[in-house]
């Protein structure tokens, strides 16, 4: 630790994966990393991308390097192999993952904040030249870490077993919802955001990127399995987000009998997020891998009960506040919903015990203890 007559290292926050219609990641920059640059304690630059959208403009200075995101391969050349260089000397270098430029200059000191390790455990979900790359910008980032972030209990004790990384050099940043994202009654805006999107009067949801750790195929399959008992009858799948990648829509559908009762409607804006959460009957996520599981923070805020894996850091974030199914398993997840539905005063519970099980978690506490953990670096 530097003592107080020391000049501390100016901070270089690295937001270049912030975008527009972002989720997980570019929801945690932009909430955890745009809060901390209101007050960085020390100077200090954000990296954002050409094309980026607007980035809270706090004292930190902004820096837009000149490769835009969607160009993907143009910009990972440059941020590995120039970025740092450019604006990395003598610094500290708070990023995401392993997230980090190929060349560091050596006086550059590297904090992350580490969301998942799904690419350990789930690699043959991703292309293989990103998982050589990854592993790769992870030996690395084991030489270059002074400290590190853990969005969860979870993924710390994933970075002790899977990195082998001190427990006490990781520190639990938890992350959380937007505390704007409140549940809606008002029965105009609950309607307009209904037609926007074409919503029926009764679905459940779910939300996220379309991506394997997301078990989307077993939850259709649970759905049309609810279909067939009386409890379904009525009901409707609303699964809202983006596509992400080798989850294939048509072969899904195509699987079950109900396909016409799934529905899609895309990316869902933030400020329809509280309404579509209001409505539905029940927030599903029985996600096979999560560092965390933000949406589940959301729809607890806004009272929707949620039925989600008992699986990775789940259990520690969605609490008491949560009916717990084995992901595996579309039966399982069958059962919980259809006793959910069939159980009111088991939903009135589940909508009291998100409420209060929500409020654990709050951006501007987890952004003063990454502050904190800052100030305590030279």
């Amino acid at each position: 630790m530097g003592g107080d007559g020391a000049m501390k290292k100016r901070l270089v926050i690295s937001a270049t994966q912030y975008q527009e219609k972002s989720s997980g990641i570019g929801i945690l920059i932009y909430e955890l990393f745009g809060r901390l640059a209101q007050h960085p304690g020390r100077e200090a630059a954000v990296l954002l991308s050409a094309d980026s959208p607007p980035f809270p403009q706090g004292q930190a200075r902004q820096i837009r390097i000149p490769v835009k995101k969607g160009r993907a391969l143009l910009r990972g050349l440059y941020e590995s192999l120039w970025m740092g260089r450019r604006y990395c000397k003598n610094c500290l270098y708070l990023t995401t993952d392993s997230k980090i430029p190929l060349l560091l200059p050596p006086s550059c000191q590297v904090i992350p904040v580490v969301t998942d390790l799904a690419l350990f455990r789930m690699g043959e979900v991703y292309r293989a030249s990103r998982v050589w790359y990854w592993r790769l910008q992870y030996r690395l980032l084991r030489k270059r870490a002074i400290c590190y972030g853990a969005i969860s209990p979870f993924t710390k004790e994933e970075m002790t077993r899977l990195l082998a990384i001190p427990a006490e050099k990781i520190h639990v940043i938890p992350c959380a919802a937007d505390p704007a994202l409140r549940r809606v009654e008002d029965e105009k805006t609950l309607e307009a955001v209904r037609e926007r999107y074409g919503l029926p009067e009764r679905y459940l949801l779910f939300v996220g990127n379309f991506n394997p750790r997301k078990n989307l195929t077993r939850l259709m399959e649970a759905f049309d399995l609810l279909k067939s008992r009386p409890a379904g009858a009525g009901w409707k799948l609303v699964i809202a987000g983006e596509q992400g990648w080798k989850f294939d829509r048509e072969k899904a559908l195509a699987a079950i009998r109900c396909r016409e009762d799934v529905l899609f409607p895309g990316y869902v804006a933030r400020e329809d997020l509280g309404a579509l959460y209001s409505m539905a009957g029940a927030f599903l996520f029985p996600s096979l891998y999560e560092g965390f599981g933000i949406p589940v923070i959301e729809a607890q805020q806004c009272g929707a009960p949620v039925i989600c894996s008992g699986a990775s850091a789940l259990p520690q974030v969605a609490g008491r506040g949560a009916l717990y199914v084995d992901p595996m398993d579309p039966e399982d997840i069958c059962c919980q919903i259809y006793q959910l539905l069939t159980d009111p005063a088991l939903g009135n519970q589940l909508r009291q015990a998100g409420y209060e099980n929500a409020s654990r978690f709050s951006w501007e506490r987890s952004a003063k203890a990454l502050a904190e953990l800052l100030e305590q670096l030279p």
